[in-house]
């Protein structure tokens, strides 16, 4: 990346605290809900000894629990949708402002339209499937593993107090409704981080004029993917093409994974591109785990001054022997589809 090209990276990334602290606040509620949701489940399990329930009862039971579940879920998915809405016209605002702050002269950024934000707030793709379907999976889940909990515990003769143990959970065991809880939790950030990164990609589009496409920047540091370490650098065109040596397919971009935290940034045109007659500018620094590194520097430069034992622990022993022989470089730990491929695959397709 140029140096305009970081400088406007440097502010979306600082935009992302602002989404988190926004996600924050909704993960906050979603949570609250389910919470809820556990107090009302246990307190149906608590009222008569379990153990003596005919099939009939246990069926009732079991209906009023997912009708309960139901109802929270589609609390929490409201509570989701009124945020992504908000999301979406703020991260289309910031992205233009950002653009117009460093073309100051003759130059206004254009948005995306109000129906157009609407939509992708209220339509968000998430891994192939709207968020809608996502809570809604989400929620049968909850149904399914509740039922599942409440039928073994009667046919093992446990105590209501066991039972419920199995809802809520106990130390060192985690609960139907924690893994409810983390669920939902990666569920809101994805979303958000979504309707973000649609919202910026639109914005680019609409201001085609100074921008040739995007450009992911992937966190470096030890919790990136093998995904987003492939793709860190990777650039496209507006239409979803590679471009400048990239290899791997588009696939719809960032976020690429549950609890993705790349972004994808603008390639602004050149100084001559836009027909003013001075060179282009270094590019500044870039953050890192370890603090500020040079702009340039890509995920596979980052792996190299890290040494033998963060590359281990980042790739696996087997495949970082594989990239320090060179027999592999990050991309290919992504097969043609940019799905992820395992120590045995790579072997045999590069040893």
């Amino acid at each position: 990346m140029g140096a305009v090209d970081q400088i406007i990276a440097e502010a979306l990334l600082s935009h992302q605290l602002d989404l988190l602290r926004l996600e924050a606040g909704v993960r906050a509620r979603v949570i609250a809900l389910l919470n809820q949701l556990q107090r009302e489940l246990t307190a149906k399990l608590a009222t008569e000894e379990l153990t003596e329930f005919s099939k009939a009862r246990t069926a009732a039971l079991l209906k009023q629990a997912t009708e309960v579940i139901d109802s929270y879920y589609a609390r929490a998915e409201g509570v989701l949708d009124t945020a992504m809405s908000g999301a979406a016209e703020v991260a289309a605002k910031h992205a233009a402002d950002t653009l117009d702050s460093v073309f100051v002269a003759n130059f206004s950024a254009s948005l995306p339209s109000a129906t157009f934000l609407e939509r992708i707030a209220s339509n968000v793709m998430i891994q192939g499937a709207p968020s809608a379907e996502w809570w809604s999976r989400q929620s049968v889940d909850t149904a399914f593993r509740f039922a599942n909990a409440v039928r073994q515990g009667i046919v093992a003769g446990e105590t209501n107090e066991t039972i419920i143990a199995r809802v809520a959970g106990r130390k060192g065991f985690p609960g139907v409704m924690e893994v409810s809880r983390s669920n939902a939790r990666a569920l809101v950030h994805t979303s958000i981080q979504e309707v973000a990164n649609d919202t910026r990609r639109e914005t680019f589009r609409k201001n085609s004029d100074v921008i040739n496409g995007t450009h992911q920047v992937s966190t470096l540091d030890s919790h990136t993917t093998d995904i987003c370490m492939a793709y860190d650098g990777a650039e496209y065109d507006l239409d979803g093409e590679p471009i400048n040596g990239t290899k791997l397919p588009y696939n719809g971009g960032c976020p690429r994974h549950w609890g993705c935290r790349s972004i994808e940034v603008p390639i602004t045109k050149t100084f001559k591109e836009l027909g003013i007659d001075i060179e282009d500018l270094p590019p500044p620094a870039r953050a890192s785990s370890d603090g500020p590194v040079r702009g340039d520097m890509t995920f596979a430069q980052f792996l190299e001054r890290k040494g033998e034992a963060f590359q281990d622990e980042v790739l696996g022993p087997g495949r970082a022997q594989l990239w320090r022989d060179d027999k592999i470089t990050l991309q290919q730990l992504l097969d043609l589809r940019g799905n992820p491929l395992t120590l045995e695959e790579l072997r045999a397709k590069y040893e």
